[in-house]
């Protein structure tokens, strides 16, 4: 592959979160997550939240914005107290996040989410979330099914439910199995949004923009359930070809 080549290919930012090992603080992005778009033919690069003052360069030099799974997402960005079942959310990685879902949207920028990473768009978006659907789901269903699958993560637990004339429906038909990892889920929608897939208990697991492919993003780990279905990478794919 020579130089010319390389260039080709699109830039994606991935916000990092943020862990201690060794009493020692570090930044980390998922193997995982890098695979997929690594794969799908992107170049990731990471994005601290130290760097929260170069949100713009960030953007500007990224083609587009992967938003990866992690901690809750902190209730008082879309305007509520923290829930009794909340889990653990990391204020710095929020505002880094958000600030850069809103620059990216403002701009025309490509965003793909999964699972918290679906979460903090709709949250920029002007959406809200269930804190906990265990103790807040009101939900058509009758029932709520497991959305924290006790199983390894990379085998799938249950159906999605997937629009017609939808990226989804493009890859994968009106239904497929997939994995769970997930408390929180989408309450109500974020502007600019249409709703891609559903559990069977009504959960929203899928949504895109309603004109043109700004923003894509899935409630479900497609890049651990890849292990176990290699369909599962043409999320990425999808998202990738559309930067090429």
């Amino acid at each position: 592959m020579d130089d010319r080549s390389m260039l080709k290919k699109p830039i994606i930012g991935i916000p990092a979160g943020i862990m201690t090992s060794r009493g020692t603080k570090r930044y980390y992005i998922n193997e995982a997550d890098v695979r997929g778009i690594v794969k799908a033919g992107g170049t990731p690069v990471m994005i601290p939240s130290e760097a929260i003052a170069d949100i713009d360069y960030y953007v500007k030099i990224c083609d587009g914005l992967f938003f990866t799974g992690g901690p809750d997402v902190l209730p008082t960005f879309y305007g509520e107290e923290p829930h009794t079942k909340m889990g653990f959310s990391d204020i710095q990685r929020d505002r880094l996040e958000l600030r850069l879902a809103k620059k990216a949207l403002a701009v025309g920028k490509p965003m793909f989410g999964i699972c918290r990473g679906m979460q903090v768009i709709n949250t920029a978006l002007g959406g809200t979330l269930y804190q906990d659907l265990d103790s807040e789901y009101d939900g058509n269903a009758d029932y709520l099914i497991k959305h924290f699958q006790a199983a390894p993560s990379a085998e799938p637990t249950h159906y999605v439910k997937i629009e017609p004339e939808t990226r989804l429906y493009k890859l994968y038909g009106s239904r497929w199995l997939v994995n769970s990892r997930h408390h929180q889920a989408v309450k109500k929608i974020g502007a600019g949004l249409k709703i891609t897939a559903t559990a069977s208990d009504g959960v929203i697991e899928g949504f895109e923009s309603e004109n043109g492919k700004q923003i894509f993003g899935v409630q479900w780990h497609p890049e651990m359930l890849v292990a176990t279905d290699e369909k599962m990478q043409l999320i990425f794919n999808e998202f990738i070809n559309y930067l090429a």
